[in-house]
């Protein structure tokens, strides 16, 4: 699917320019209030751009454009849903922590081994 979108100037004297997003695009794409877009291609001669969203860990704030992202989610019985988006080394060190937990809990079980 391809918008056609224009952008305005922000009229605040920054040179800065404002592109409004159509609420069918923000809906195909996934985005939602909050979520960071990096622009890329070249507005100056009139290119076509790219907008990528770059998830920012919700632990440490590390953005993870260049290494992607991991969840840590829930979705409990009572319909209530929560979730952490995180960077690598944020998630291997969940990861890491709850193998640990794991295998600390079953340490004196019997039979496995």
């Amino acid at each position: 699917m391809r918008w056609k979108l224009m952008c305005r100037d922000a009229a605040d004297g920054s040179g800065d320019l404002i592109l409004e997003l159509p609420d069918d695009l923000l809906q195909a794409a996934g985005w939602k209030a909050g979520d960071i877009l990096e622009l890329e291609g070249d507005l100056a001669n009139g290119g076509a751009i790219q907008l990528k969203n770059t998830v920012l860990c919700d632990v440490c704030g590390t953005s993870t454009a260049e290494t992607g992202h991991g969840v840590l989610q829930a979705q409990w019985r009572d319909g209530e849903r929560e979730g952490l988006r995180l960077c690598k080394l944020c998630f291997d060190y969940a990861m890491a922590t709850l193998r640990r937990e794991h295998e600390l809990s079953h340490l004196f079980d019997e039979g496995e081994r």
